[in-house]
């Protein structure tokens, strides 16, 4: 009898080279995909804008509150210049920038809480000494009076709280379609570990431990509540994350999940919604924001013909936009990455480009 053959089938060796042909092909594809839109990328011209930025928050040495704003100014081209930022520096220090005598053709207000000191002089959100400055109500009608004459304009969460001067708040309320309520939502890792402002306005002695969300009220116009929180901890939580549902209209809408602060708000008369924050209680869990009066589902993202506003500190993202030089790149991202890093390029980077439709530019 003849030995029988040794080594792989010739069909086993057919399906091996016909994998290893396919793998060279698309590793050929992708090479070829990511080298054009490199270059189509690097060969769009700059836009000639002239920005404003406004940000009192900027408390660490790697400004990572300003870190996602400058990439996705950079993927749109924008030259970000230290010039048109006016606020705060590393630990409080008064940025460069001076406030502009023309009219800016983009507004972005990042954020107007502030830097607070405690007692022994460190940077602190529980601190009682606030070393930055309060938009002016001269500032508020200026933006007001240069949307109304066509520049578009971005805000964010805690525009209209304190230290926002009541009647500065009321002008930015109308300038960006919103009404809002006195609510505010902390996600939190740790419920143990809140400071002890927080826990003095709840149960003695505190409860709660494990991931959770904090509202807590907040003066907001037309409102001037007792301090008082509402505690949902992961008996009252069906997900532990909120969730934002919608998009701008550059958009395609999907969701993701959301794990920093943002604000109860509702939208004015005339204006969109264009994205919900949703947080996803059990029905122990309704129960307990119906009685507070605290809805489960409200605006997240509200639209003027001008403006936008997203009520989180969406910008305090920290996902890095690796691919910033791709033409494309942010919607390749959205696609291939999981709902957890999806919110920048579901919201914040279509909100840009939906902002830079507004201005022509």
């Amino acid at each position: 009898m003849s030995a029988a053959p040794v080594g792989p089938s010739p069909w086993a060796l057919r399906l091996v080279t016909l994998a290893f042909k396919a793998s060279a092909i698309g590793l050929a594809t992708i090479t070829v995909i990511i080298v054009i839109t490199s270059v189509w990328w690097r060969l769009t011209p700059e836009r000639e804008l002239d920005l404003l930025v406004y940000d009192q928050t900027v408390p660490d040495k790697d400004r990572s509150e300003l870190a996602m704003l400058q990439q996705l100014l950079e993927y749109h081209h924008i030259d970000y210049d230290r010039s048109n930022y006016i606020g705060a520096e590393v630990g409080g220090a008064r940025a460069p920038g001076t406030w502009p005598n023309d009219q800016p053709d983009l507004i972005i207000l990042a954020d107007v809480y502030g830097v607070y000191l405690d007692a022994s002089g460190r940077v602190s959100e529980e601190g009682g000494t606030r070393v930055t400055d309060a938009v002016s109500i001269e500032q508020a009608r200026d933006i007001e009076r240069w949307v109304n004459s066509g520049t578009p304009a971005y805000a964010e969460f805690a525009l209209v709280t304190e230290p926002t001067p009541p009647d500065v708040a009321a002008v930015f309320e109308d300038t960006f379609g919103f009404r809002a309520l006195p609510w505010t939502g902390q996600v939190v890792e740790e419920l143990a570990d809140v400071s002890t402002r927080i826990k003095s306005l709840g149960p003695s002695p505190w409860p709660y431990s494990g991931p959770g969300i904090i509202f807590g009220t907040v003066p907001v116009p037309g409102w001037a509540p007792e301090p008082q929180i509402v505690v949902l901890d992961r008996t009252l939580l069906d997900k532990r994350l909120p969730r934002v549902v919608g998009g701008p209209p550059t958009s395609i809408p999907g969701e993701s999940t959301f794990d920093r602060w943002f604000g109860v708000v509702e939208p004015a008369e005339g204006t969109v919604v264009d994205a919900w924050f949703e947080i996803r209680v059990n029905e122990a869990g309704a129960e307990v924001l119906v009685e507070a009066g605290i809805p489960s589902r409200f605006p997240a993202l509200v639209r003027t013909e001008r403006t936008l506003y997203f009520a989180g500190d969406g910008l305090d993202d920290a996902t890095p936009f690796r691919l910033r030089h791709l033409q494309g790149g942010a919607l390749f991202t959205r696609l291939v990455t999981g709902r957890e890093y999806r919110f920048t390029y579901q919201i914040l980077e279509p909100s840009l480009a939906w902002l830079l439709d507004q201005s022509g530019s």
